[in-house]
């Protein structure tokens, strides 16, 4: 995944033309939200039609789409990178306590940020796919596989089919022969994971419904997905401690997902649930009055 700013500082396989428009646009800041193209151009001493080829290299539709995307990306950073390290959110020297609380406030800091990344419209498109579906297989070769086990269960418990992929050779052959009731939700950080794009890509090749929970920017699987929902971005692939970030991300969405699909038939969903529960479940019991069932 390449996110804007990055691109523009990079200047990979830029002409000195395009390096100038870059370097123009990174100076402007947040200013650029009060410029038109024909301004920009002017600042920087290039024909309107010039920078707006230079937005279409870059991947985008044009000048406004390019505008709309980058001050998207400008606003997400600067008000979500200004507390605790994601990658490194405790010292050496930390006591115990001091661990606990700048891991809570870590949590409620990556929570804020998938809730301030999530659209109405992507959420609704998501859980209009995930509802249309008969079997809905979750794809993921990391730990957050673990997570998404707890959707399904969830999901499960409402009568909904859910199937949990973590080998990528199976996910594959599942998307060669599944038919269009079924829809993936695949899950990748970077979303550029060499084996999960081939999966992806033969999802899309057969019009099989996708939906991809990754990192906030383009990246190969959000260009794939019919949907994208982004998680918590503040993470290094490898350099970090613990994947605390994804880890969260991936468990708020699934929860956020199940929640609402959950609730298109709440009061069923729920007799359903406690019904089923209560006729395998049939040992569990606690004498703790806050745990005990009616």
């Amino acid at each position: 995944m390449m996110q804007i700013v990055q691109v523009l500082k990079e200047k990979q396989d830029f002409s000195y033309t395009e390096a100038i428009i870059a370097d123009g646009i990174l100076k402007k800041g947040m200013d650029f939200e009060k410029s038109s193209a024909r301004k920009i151009a002017k600042e920087i001493h290039v024909a309107p039609s010039t920078l707006v080829r230079f937005c279409q290299k870059l991947g985008f539709q044009g000048f406004n789409d390019f505008k709309e995307a980058y001050l998207k990306e400008l606003n997400y950073t600067h008000s979500h990178f200004t507390h605790i390290d994601a990658n490194y959110p405790f010292a050496p020297q930390d006591k115990n306590v001091v661990i606990a609380h700048k891991i809570g406030q870590l949590y409620h800091e990556c929570i804020d940020d998938v809730l301030n990344l999530l659209s109405h419209d992507d959420l609704q498109k998501a859980l209009r796919l995930l509802n249309n579906a008969k079997t809905i297989c979750l794809v993921s070769s990391g730990v957050q596989s673990e997570i998404a086990q707890t959707f399904k269960d969830k999901m499960l418990k409402i009568g909904k089919c859910v199937i949990v992929e973590t080998k990528m050779d199976q996910a594959f052959y599942h998307a060669c022969y599944c038919d269009q009731t079924w829809a993936f939700v695949m899950i990748s950080y970077s979303g550029e994971t060499e084996v999960t794009l081939r999966v992806a890509k033969k999802i899309k090749a057969k019009n099989i419904p996708m939906l991809a929970l990754c990192a906030y920017g383009k990246s190969p699987l959000s260009t794939m997905a019919d949907v994208v929902l982004n998680v918590s971005t503040r993470e290094k692939l490898v350099e970090n401690l613990g994947n605390f970030g994804m880890n969260i991300s991936t468990l708020l969405i699934l929860d956020i997902l199940y929640a609402n699909l959950f609730n298109q038939n709440p009061n069923q969903n729920l007799l359903d649930k406690i019904e089923a529960s209560h006729e395998f479940e049939l040992y569990r019991r606690s004498e703790n009055e806050v745990l005990k069932d009616r």
